[in-house]
């Protein structure tokens, strides 16, 4: 028997040697560079906290996914860029829908000139030119004969017909990768800073660099007249401002022709589109995760990483979020939907009768009504308060032991049935006098609580946590018991407060309090006897620092 377990042990010390040793030295295709992450701001000031982007329209597309890019041609037709490779187009309501082309790689970003020509960034081919006719043609996919461009990314066309688009990564190819999300990942890793932003002149047939020196360039728009570009670098969380006319500048070097316009954003910066009344739309892919941005200064823990299964990565949860700003830098439209149901938002079109969201994963296409002038954010003076009234549901959850301990909590739990759990909706009102008229719309928020007795019987202690989009807090308070059998028999109602605390700066404290009706059912939101609103109507009211 001893034999047996030194042979285990040694088994066990070889594996786990082994391991170390394949963690610290297998080869990988990346050569991390140390870079310095700014604090995340989270989600305050002109990106605070909303549901704007909750409850979606949406257009069907098939058997297609991931409408990464959306633009309107010069037939007023809508175009999208699918992950099939697939370029649909189809009327502005989603009717008479068609595959227009398929350039045979994958079209991440396009435009139209003054021809009518679509043309396209292929992260597989370079720039092509796609003729009302659905001809194609490779316009460029070198810069000179020993300089090719690897990650055509995002494009937009100048009055004057130059086309400017970005090159995302001359380090990772999306075709020698197998795809763009894989040679994405390693080049927002390494944090190299490869990208570049490129020039195409028709008239000449050539191509030259822009600028270079950012890590994994993206999103691109023009300026109104036409000179100025605004590029997003998402490996860095932020948009520059580069001159068009400027040559093979490092955007690091502190040159006047490129300067950061918006800095240590609270999400990926991914699509950037010209939108009305001078707004310019970005779309966050997915918001930031503070275990990334703690890796920033160790780049042999990044190696590490890309060692293990890639769902070891730390990547953002889901949450939708598009903003638009202008030319100034000024944060003009924020739309949030911090449940993530429309996956990866990556841009926004605007037209005169809708916003089209784009995604990177979305099987439809989502939709908004247009902006209107009484719902911009920059005509709004900031408040110290931010407010949400939303429905709560009780759902199934297994109790913890020990999660409702006195010492967390601060009272003694029930013995049975202290530990509950419960979902957050959002509402929809009838504007003209207030009425709900939907009370489960998009789920936005968790709470998971205790409950403990107290010396009145009507009265219980309550202790909670809560999961608000990027926010998290907790809330101390109690619930009180109305009255029994009303407005009939079987239905109770309750009322409950908590302060909360423990919320990030600028949060200095915070409110809620519930319209409660529990019935013989405790879980779920149909109540018994039917007809009535389980559990809550609940409004949260959030304090931020003067």
């Amino acid at each position: 028997m001893k034999a047996i377990a030194r042979k285990i042990v040694v088994v066990i010390v070889v594996l786990l040697i082994a391991a170390v040793a394949y963690l610290s030295f297998w080869p990988v295709p990346v050569e991390p560079v140390p870079w310095q992450a700014s604090t995340p701001p989270g989600y305050t000031g002109a990106h605070a906290p909303n549901s704007r982007l909750s409850g979606l329209r949406t257009i069907a597309i098939g058997s297609e996914t991931g409408p990464e890019h959306i633009a309107i041609g010069k037939d007023g037709k809508v175009y999208a860029a699918m992950t099939s490779g697939n370029l649909l187009r189809m009327e502005p309501d989603g009717a008479q829908q068609e595959i227009f082309a398929n350039t045979g790689g994958r079209v991440l970003g396009f435009d139209f000139d003054a021809q009518g020509r679509l043309i396209a960034a292929d992260a597989m081919k370079g720039l092509v030119a796609i003729a009302p006719d659905k001809s194609t043609t490779v316009l460029t996919d070198h810069v000179s004969a020993n300089d090719p461009i690897r990650y055509a990314n995002s494009v937009v066309v100048a009055p004057d017909g130059t086309i400017y688009f970005t090159d995302s990564s001359t380090r990772f190819a999306p075709a020698d990768w197998v795809g763009t999300y894989a040679a994405s990942v390693l080049d927002v890793m390494e944090q190299s800073g490869t990208g570049r932003i490129l020039a195409y002149e028709p008239a000449t047939n050539t191509t030259r660099i822009v600028a270079r020196g950012l890590s994994f360039a993206n999103g691109i728009a023009l300026s109104v007249d036409g000179h100025t570009l605004f590029v997003n670098e998402t490996a860095r969380y932020r948009v520059w401002k580069i001159d068009g006319r400027a040559h093979d500048v490092e955007v690091q070097s502190g040159s006047p022709q490129a300067k950061i316009l918006l800095d240590n954003l609270p999400g990926y910066p991914d699509n950037l589109m010209r939108g009305r009344d001078g707004r310019i739309w970005v779309g966050l892919v997915k918001p930031r995760n503070p275990a990334a941005d703690s890796l920033a200064d160790k780049p042999f823990l990044r190696k590490v990483l890309l060692r293990l299964p890639r769902s070891f990565l730390p990547l953002g949860k889901p949450y939708g979020h598009v903003f638009a700003f202008d030319e100034d830098g000024r944060v003009t439209e924020d739309l949030q939907d911090p449940s993530g149901a429309y996956p990866e938002t990556t841009g926004v079109t605007e037209t005169e009768d809708r916003l089209y969201i784009h995604s990177l994963d979305a099987h439809e296409i989502g939709w908004l009504p247009p902006i209107t002038s009484d719902s911009t954010a920059a005509d709004s003076e900031p408040t110290p308060e931010e407010i949400y009234v939303l429905r709560s549901i009780r759902e199934q959850h297994e109790p913890v032991a020990g999660w409702c301990a006195s010492a967390k909590t601060g009272f003694e739990p029930f013995p049975q049935d202290a530990e509950r759990f419960f979902s957050f909706w959002s509402l929809r009102l009838r504007p003209e006098d207030g009425r709900v008229v939907e009370t489960k719309d998009t789920r936005v928020a968790e709470l998971r609580a205790c409950f403990g007795a107290t010396k009145e019987r009507a009265r219980q202690n309550f202790y909670a946590e809560v999961s608000l989009g990027s926010l998290s807090f907790q809330g101390n308070g109690e619930c009180l018991a109305v009255r029994t059998d009303f407005p009939e028999a079987g239905l109770f109602p309750v009322r409950c407060q908590l302060v909360l605390s423990g919320l990030p700066p600028p949060y200095v404290g915070g409110l809620l309090t519930t319209n409660t009706l529990t019935s013989q059912v405790a879980l779920g939101g149909d109540t018994d006897p039917p007809g009535y609103t389980q559990a809550s109507i609940a409004t949260i009211r959030l304090w931020q620092q003067q």
